[in-house]
């Protein structure tokens, strides 16, 4: 009788429940051993995976603002590019680009731009490679990453 019951359990829970897809997640071994390939692969799937501005236009003052399901995943993806190129010096350029590329993209929703800033900046003031010149970026986007890299 238990066994039928946490059957039934089992199967309502996984019947009822509403799956989201989630980004491949890689070790800190298969990080260090991606292709240049693999990589291109994966910048190209988070890179159509940002959200734009004419997708999701302002909205109108008093409108509430939603978050959207799939927006966790490319953030997701955002950031197991960061942890690759930390991990994998030989994708670093290719990484720092994308970012630098996400960051200047003026059709990208700011609040993913900033992001895109964030880890660029992040890496760049970390392995001490270099300044970064806030004048390249578009200025919405440095206020709102300069919260947290200022």
């Amino acid at each position: 009788m238990i066994k039928i019951l946490l059957s039934y359990i089992l199967l309502s829970t996984i019947c009822s429940a509403n799956y989201v897809e989630k980004p491949k997640l890689y070790t800190r071994r298969e990080m260090r051993k991606l292709s240049a390939l693999e990589f291109k692969q994966i910048l190209k799937e988070a890179s159509s995976a940002l959200p734009t501005k004419k997708e999701y236009p302002p909205l109108a003052p008093g409108k509430v603002a939603q978050i959207h399901h799939h927006w966790k995943d490319t953030g997701a993806a955002l950031h197991e590019i960061a942890q690759i190129i930390k991990i994998n010096n030989t994708l670093s350029r290719k990484g720092l680009s994308f970012f630098k590329n996400c960051a200047k993209n003026k059709q990208v929703l700011t609040e993913f731009a900033a992001i895109c800033l964030t880890h660029y900046s992040v890496f760049i003031r970390t392995n001490r490679i270099g300044s970064i010149k806030k004048n390249e970026f578009p200025r919405e986007v440095v206020r709102l990453a300069s919260i947290l890299v200022d």
